[in-house]
């Protein structure tokens, strides 16, 4: 089953990377299941952040209701990573859809605590 979902991932992450957004619409739309995790937890929104594509994210959000809380085998949330990523309209924009701030990584740090950690003052901000 990983390695199913690594391959079907590797295929969103070269549509994420084009930037293709209708390509990315129609695979996506194919996936019986829009939060597949590869072998290190992360599903098609982590990867379309960690790009900073805000069509994808809200494609996925939107259209397809990807769990914006869910976390990849480290603990990362998708806020985590637009935070670590420095994406602060995407991070705005997860808080806006529910994002919970409360949730913590393996290391027992929150989106408001990594925002302080990576300096990301304008999020951390909103965050708090």
């Amino acid at each position: 089953m990983i390695l199913e979902n690594n391959e079907i991932l590797k295929k969103v992450e070269e549509l994420i990377y084009q930037n293709d957004l209708e390509g990315f619409k129609e695979f996506i739309n194919t996936l019986e299941d829009v939060n597949i995790q590869e072998k290190y937890g992360w599903t098609p929104l982590h990867l379309a952040i960690r790009r900073g594509r805000m069509e994808m994210v809200k494609f996925l959000i939107e259209e397809r209701d990807a769990d914006i809380n869910i976390q990849d085998k480290a603990g990362w949330t998708p806020l985590m990573e637009a935070i670590m990523d420095d994406y602060a309209e995407i991070a705005k924009y997860l808080v806006e859809k529910g994002a919970d701030l409360s949730i913590a990584n393996e290391r027992g740090a929150t989106a408001p605590m990594l925002a302080q950690k990576f300096g990301r003052t304008s999020m951390y901000d909103f965050l708090i």
